[in-house]
């Protein structure tokens, strides 16, 4: 497999290029080792393909979620040991005033604008919600891109952990919940046994308080409410790239805001 590097640099590779052979001899599914070559005044990675099959998250029984967020423990673990201690690289949530401001100049009867009007409605009714500027629970290096497309599974084993581009200090908490976010969207919300079954499975393997989840899922939820990425691509940008997922966080964005009980319920039960 070759990529051709984009939004990472060679130095973050070669980071990449020394962690992921000690992670592989623990065991873990990644792609090693990663040859780094500059050609034509471009660099490309080039990793060993590894086998399986990409699944969406909502096909995977719930003991392959639960296996799956055991590995995930393992994997933050093994980057504990292997990687310095860093602060945590997420940034502050965003305030109501800067995405209001930013919503409220866009077109009335564009794309995007049932979303649009939807959310400035619920803003000012969420303002005081904001989540705290540091998340509460531990950190460390976490993967930062666990998605259906950069997991492997041959049957319901998963063989290959890929794509480390995102390789940062950030809340366990808010790796754990965006993944499940990501993976155990149906498009009608979150399947939340198996978010309760990937966690269970987290916490098999470490340790997590349940003040920790909250706090992560309420800040992904935030995130939601207030992000304008898209939007700002296509209408700025002229750029349609990412249009399907903002049609698919705005869906994830109103279940949650009327489920985050029940979301607080699954993490509980884990």
């Amino acid at each position: 497999m070759v990529k051709r590097l984009r939004d990472v640099t060679p130095a973050a590779v070669r980071r990449q290029r020394r962690i992921l052979p000690i992670l592989a001899a623990h065991g873990l599914p990644v792609p090693s080792p990663i040859d780094l070559t500059e050609f034509d005044h471009h660099w490309y990675a080039k990793a060993p393909l590894l086998p399986g099959t990409h699944r969406t998250g909502t096909d995977l029984p719930p003991p392959t979620c639960h296996d799956l967020g055991a590995v995930l423990a393992d994997m933050h673990a093994r980057l504990r040991e292997i990687l310095p201690e860093e602060p945590s690289s997420l940034p502050a949530p965003a305030d109501v005033p800067t995405a209001f401001a930013v919503l409220s100049r866009l077109p009335a009867d564009g794309f995007g604008a049932t979303e649009i009007a939807h959310r400035l409605r619920l803003l000012p009714e969420i303002a005081a919600d904001r989540p705290p500027a540091a998340t509460p629970g531990p950190s460390g290096w976490t993967h930062g891109d666990l998605t259906d497309l950069n997991l492997l599974f041959t049957g319901d084993r998963l063989t290959g952990i890929l794509d480390w581009d995102r390789l940062a200090v950030r809340p366990y908490g808010f790796e754990l919940i965006r993944t499940a976010a990501i993976l155990f969207d149906t498009g009608d919300g979150l399947d939340l046994p198996r978010v309760t079954a990937f966690l269970t499975g987290y916490r098999s393997r470490a340790t997590i308080s349940d003040a920790a989840l909250h706090a992560a899922a309420h800040r992904r939820w935030w995130d939601y409410a207030t992000d304008t990425f898209f939007l700002r691509r296509h209408h700025d940008h002229g750029d349609h790239t990412f249009d399907h997922l903002f049609h698919r966080s705005s869906r994830l964005l109103r279940w949650w805001t009327t489920h985050r009980a029940d979301l607080d319920a699954a993490i509980t039960a884990a």
